[in-house]
């Protein structure tokens, strides 16, 4: 059955959007008169239409450890607080964990995320049972010696991973050999799928690296012959800290990245995101929460906010990214268009709070500057509702 989205605003317009098989088939100006017969009819008068947010870098699970180790340094927070509770991780513990991330994501506007964590069967079935759209990455530390089982189990199609989407994702440069890294990049090809990894996250991150492989990060895997090998099959987490040769190698891969402000914010990683100068060089960026240890929530719409006003700050330059490009990072580029998948979120206007989008001023910029995830209404993945304010769906 189609469903129609009947009067929400788009571009302060009304309109009726009509979805199909998980498409959206037209857009057309609002007409009670002209809705198709039987079709499902969602009263969304008064409702600010968007496209589907993506967390392109997240670790779904760690909503269990929120608030864990907070306030400290990332190779302390790592290394004294999040690896060793996550040794007391159970496949039910992750399944819930993943579970109320799903939830929380559709509830504050984003269709679709990309992690890395480990237990996938339990994180699968968690997406599935929610209706979120999801990457899934396995991820892999030292010399990477559970790949060769992990690539007959998926090749014998002994796990399933449901609904979900695969990646390989060594977790760093520096928690990773170099057997490790090349071992993953051949897993990736061999099994058709990206490689997710953390880089250039600290500048202790670049250092080390510097002094045990003569090298910065992207260098690093350039000599293995990654970069050649994957070219734009790389998603990178951070990409904080790159020097001109690194941005050069990045765009000239068309690698992807992810800026994840609010985590790199609390931990003190930095706040020179490189965003246009990556841009420039050929990079796709796109935005990220990181996990809820590091970030506390998973509200893309407060990531949107930061991620601009961080740039508009060091840049000097109040005209740089504005509203309209960061959505269309965060958005992978979808539009709410006739072809475009039915990935969408509604935000209610005319709210009595101060974070409301009026609908006559410009949505985008309401959205991104004085909107929180809260004042989402309604969300659907493929056209299904699985969200809604009113009923808690």
């Amino acid at each position: 059955m189609k469903t129609v989205l009947q009067n929400a605003i788009l571009n302060n317009k009304a309109v009726d959007i009509t979805i199909d098989n998980g498409l959206i088939t037209s857009v057309e100006e609002a007409n009670t008169n002209a809705l198709p017969q039987e079709a499902d009819v969602i009263d969304c008068s008064q409702q600010a239409v968007f496209p589907g947010l993506c967390n392109m870098h997240s670790h779904a699970p760690m909503t269990l450890f929120r608030g864990l180790g907070d306030d400290q340094p990332l190779d302390v927070w790592l290394n004294q607080y999040i690896w060793p509770a996550e040794q007391k991780l159970t496949d039910e513990l992750v399944y819930q964990g993943t579970l109320q991330a799903c939830h929380e994501m559709l509830s504050t506007g984003t269709t679709a995320f990309n992690d890395m964590y480990f237990r996938l069967p339990a994180m699968a079935q968690a997406v599935k049972d929610s209706g979120i759209r999801a990457m899934l990455g396995y991820n892999i530390f030292g010399d990477g010696d559970e790949i060769d089982d992990l690539k007959r189990e998926i090749e014998n199609s002994q796990f399933s991973i449901l609904n979900s989407q695969l990646t390989i994702a060594p977790h760093s440069v520096y928690t990773v050999s170099e057997k490790g890294l090349r071992r993953c990049a051949d897993a990736c090809i061999d099994l058709h799928v990206p490689m997710h990894i953390h880089m250039s996250e600290t500048e202790k991150e670049v250092n080390d690296c510097l002094r045990e492989h003569g090298c910065r990060p992207w260098e690093l895997l350039d000599r293995l012959g990654i970069l050649d090998q994957l070219g734009d099959n790389i998603i990178a987490a951070h990409t904080l800290h790159l020097s001109d040769n690194e941005i050069k190698l990045i765009g000239d891969h068309h690698i992807t990245c992810v800026h994840c402000p609010n985590s790199n914010l609390k931990l003190g990683s930095g706040y020179r995101f490189p965003m246009l100068e990556l841009i420039e060089a050929g990079a796709r960026v796109t935005l990220g929460t990181d996990g809820s240890a590091s970030s506390n929530n998973l509200d893309m719409i407060e990531v949107m906010k930061t991620a601009a006003l961080l740039q508009k700050g060091w840049r000097g330059d109040p005209t740089a990214v504005p509203a309209e490009q960061i959505l269309s990072l965060a958005t992978l580029g979808h539009t709410v268009a006739p072809g475009q998948p039915a990935c969408l979120f509604l935000v209610k206007l005319n709210t009595p709070t101060p974070t409301s989008i009026r609908s006559d001023s410009q949505p985008t910029s309401n959205l991104v500057y004085a909107t929180h995830g809260e004042n989402v209404v309604l969300t659907l993945v493929d056209g299904k509702v699985v969200y809604n304010s009113e009923n808690k769906a």
